[in-house]
């Protein structure tokens, strides 16, 4: 067994020498190196020091057994691949290891060729578990940093924040190919909707915020998945329907866009309950949330994008409607086919100036 091409180390714990010994050859024989230790005291101090890939421990052992091994182990390294060795008079502690995060239990005697294949499992495991961890960190990473910018550019421009804004948007729009000044059109369409909704003056501001915002967490989104041609797999998907979250995170640091929140965070989510990232349903999507959806809606369907031509706004307007209850607030969009289509055409004409 070799791992990036070095050998893999195996922790071998195990009060009797000559199942030691023999585990020992058997791993050595499958290109594994092995650290020995006779009781689970030993164990635990060689696994603190060398945090080997992937431990096989014995339950009953003097000193310290193989249960507190594991729990001491794997506080130590989360991690950690741990196989237990038991009797046959040992299933109900052993049930209680995989309570503890061992991987597997094998019962002696033990079967080889069940051994060796266990053990590979749980080393791919933990190299899964390993590379969620470094993304989850490398996400924060970016996050972190991307707050701190974000935060220190809209402190030197606090006067002119709204500009600012407008300008970010602009930036995330052009980085999303085939959506330039989209953030512009579906701020005008927003506000145009909400204000017809009846949604007070003073709630505008953060829907605007949010709109121009929606989607600042793509920038925590690789652009081989941002840009990709071609559909995406499941594992990219995921990755994508991230940024609400990130976006969230990024603007609720930033004192006077914490209103943005609610749209930022919710603007995937669907009337009936389908969207993410909670899944909300009816009512407890925040309005600002679902007004963004139809103009989202209206603007995506009315201009060109790699994946779609446009369709007249008159058409993208019937299409909304046969979508209220399903995709939209009903109440949402009866305030939006009632709106004269000369109001969108202005809007569309300003951004495109």
């Amino acid at each position: 067994m070799t791992d990036n091409g070095r050998h893999t180390e195996v922790l071998i714990v195990d009060d009797d020498r000559h199942i030691r010994t023999v585990l020992q050859e058997l791993f050595r024989a499958s290109g594994y190196t092995c650290q020995l230790a006779a009781n689970g005291q030993e164990g635990l101090a060689t696994f603190d020091a060398e945090r080997p890939p992937l431990t096989v421990t014995d339950v009953n052992m003097p000193v310290m057994g193989g249960i507190e091994l594991l729990k001491q182990a794997r506080a130590l390294e989360p991690d950690a691949a741990i196989l237990v060795l038991t009797g046959m008079a040992d299933v109900e502690t052993a049930v209680e290891s995989l309570k503890h995060g061992a991987y597997d239990f094998i019962m002696k005697p033990v079967n080889v060729d069940k051994l060796m294949v266990t053990a590979e499992r749980a080393l791919e495991r933990r190299q899964l578990l390993v590379e969620r961890r470094e993304y989850h960190a490398l996400l924060e990473r970016r996050v972190d940093e991307a707050t701190r910018d974000l935060a220190a550019t809209l402190r030197e421009l606090e006067e002119t924040y709204r500009s600012t804004l407008e300008a970010l948007g602009s930036a995330i729009d052009t980085r999303d190919l085939g959506t330039q000044a989209h953030s512009r059109r579906v701020r005008g369409y927003s506000l145009a909707l909400a204000r017809a909704h009846g949604v007070p003056e003073a709630e505008l501001r953060d829907l605007e915020h949010g709109v121009l915002l929606h989607d600042i967490g793509k920038i925590g989104i690789p652009d081989a998945i941002l840009l990709k041609p071609g559909p995406l797999t499941p594992a990219e998907w995921q990755i994508m329907r991230s940024h609400p979250e990130v976006g969230r995170q990024l603007v609720e640091q930033i004192p006077f866009l914490r209103g943005a929140v609610p749209v930022v965070y919710h603007h995937h989510e669907r009337w009936d309950g389908t969207g993410y990232p909670l899944g909300l349903k009816g009512a407890a999507i925040p309005l600002g949330a679902r007004i963004f959806a139809v103009a989202d809606a209206l603007d995506a369907m009315t201009f060109d994008r790699p994946y779609s031509r446009a369709i007249p706004l008159e058409a993208a307007r019937a299409e909304i409607q046969r979508s209220a209850g399903t995709h939209f607030d009903p109440a949402v969009v009866a305030t939006f086919v009632v709106l004269r289509l000369e109001i969108f055409e202005e809007i569309r004409r300003k951004s495109l100036a």
